[in-house]
């Protein structure tokens, strides 16, 4: 199980992603979850440099069906098989018909993607564990969709009401890439790593469990976007040498 990081957890920084990538290689990441835009050339170099790897590639179902040629492209430039689709709207998750025509175009675009040797996943927030009744937004979604890999963030599946490494062991065939984030559950708010109510160590022992590729560390707005990361890699880096 490999320690990543998702460069946005920098995002504060005014600096260009090559020197992100700097700084995130020193802090003892093996590797990052990029998206699909901005001047690659750099990058590339950087990543070869300090031995980085690219965990898989983020953006959105919009942004797929726009153009699913530049994620093809994009995959091949990084030599990641695994795309994620980070952000679908809450509105599709309130009704059980609507999480599964949800399921239903997510199911179209993985086999799209599978057509050129690459998996979808997708990447929870909070608002896809609405109340169904007998099930969740989430749980339907996973039911319902076919050849869709999962990309559980587990900071906001706990603010979801969801306990993330239990969720992680029941879809654990259908997991890769877990976003290790934590946050205050109650609030939605981000917090420092180790501060929130994540239980950062039973996460770490279920994604190895269920033989989880990638943890990816992310935090939308860190109070320090330099320290905290570099605490991050050192604290899961201690669990998973714990776990093997």
């Amino acid at each position: 199980m490999k320690v990543g990081i998702q460069p946005y957890t920098l995002n504060a920084l005014d600096e260009p992603l090559d020197a992100k990538l700097d700084r995130i290689a020193r802090a003892g990441f093996e590797g990052v979850e990029l998206g699909t835009d901005g001047n690659t050339d750099g990058v590339h170099e950087t990543l070869i440099e300090h031995g980085l790897d690219v965990s898989s590639i983020g953006t959105t179902p919009d942004e797929l069906d726009d153009d699913l040629d530049a994620h093809v492209a994009a995959a091949e430039d990084f030599d990641t098989d695994d795309v994620v689709a980070m952000w679908i709207d809450p509105e599709h998750y309130e009704t059980r018909e609507r999480v599964e025509a949800t399921a239903e175009r997510l199911t179209a675009l993985a086999e799209r993607l599978a057509e050129h040797g690459l998996q979808l996943h997708y990447h929870n927030h909070a608002h896809e564990f609405t109340d169904l009744g007998e099930t969740t937004g989430y749980e339907l979604l996973v039911a319902e969709s076919d050849g869709v890999q999962f990309e559980v963030d587990a900071g906001w599946a706990g603010t979801g009401g969801a306990d993330p490494a239990p969720l992680l062991r029941s879809i654990g065939d259908s997991v890769d890439l877990v976003h290790v984030k934590d946050m205050d559950f109650a609030t939605g708010e981000f917090v420092t790593f180790g501060e929130g109510d994540l239980d950062i160590e039973g996460v770490v022992e279920a994604a190895r469990d269920v033989d989880v590729e990638w943890l990816l560390f992310e935090n939308d707005e860190p109070t320090d976007p330099v320290a905290e990361p570099a605490h991050a890699s050192v604290t899961l880096d201690q669990y998973t040498d714990h776990f093997c």
